[in-house]
């Protein structure tokens, strides 16, 4: 039996066991007004993303990424684990295109989301080096409006990317490992008694 319950504890171990998480923070600063063209020095944006060097290359691809979010487009965990990196779901839909950093190379991606309804969409598009924008439209009857806005990339833009650990789970992440480590032996003790 404790042979048995630990190769369980092994089993359990080994699926913890997972490529190191990292949370990339971009931060573009100098950026240009979408509409009007105009350079604003101060002017920043910050890009996050959870992503995770899963074959070990040093590169960080758009499969290894576990979150994104920049400039009104957020694709969360939840999302992209369990409905992919692009998906539509109960009028929303999103998608990131493109990601790709490593040490010493320009972070490249492109993502977009969207939602939809009656009356109103709103579409919002980001892809580094040219823009990121956020479109919005209201129909009424026979009244429509619309506005965009957002920011474009100029030579002047600049951008200082960091790389730090993701946090470590929580206590109750281990917890609810080691009781489902406990109910796989019970279960497995009341099999062996009957």
């Amino acid at each position: 039996m404790l042979k048995k319950l630990i190769l369980v504890a092994s089993l359990g171990a080994c699926s913890l066991a997972q490529a190191e998480a990292y949370t990339l923070t971009a931060v573009y600063t100098g950026l240009a007004d979408y509409n009007t063209g105009i350079f604003d020095p101060a002017r920043s944006e910050e890009l996050r993303a959870v992503v995770n060097d899963s074959n070990n290359d040093g590169i960080f691809t758009v499969d290894e990424v576990a979150s994104f979010s920049f400039a009104g487009v957020d694709i969360d965990p939840f999302r992209m684990q369990y409905q992919g990196r692009c998906g539509y779901d109960n009028g929303s839909s999103w998608c990131l295109e493109a990601f790709s950093y490593s040490a010493g190379t320009v972070l490249s991606f492109e993502a977009w989301e969207g939602y939809r309804d009656f009356d109103a969409s709103l579409y919002n598009h980001a892809k580094s080096g040219a823009y990121a924008y956020s479109s919005f439209q209201y129909t009424s009857g026979e009244d429509t409006s619309s506005r965009t806005s957002g920011i474009r990339w100029t030579p002047a833009t600049t951008v200082s990317v960091t790389l730090s650990a993701a946090p470590v789970p929580e206590p109750a992440t281990y917890a609810m490992f080691g009781a489902g480590l406990l109910a796989v032996g019970t279960i497995a003790r009341r099999r062996r008694q009957h």
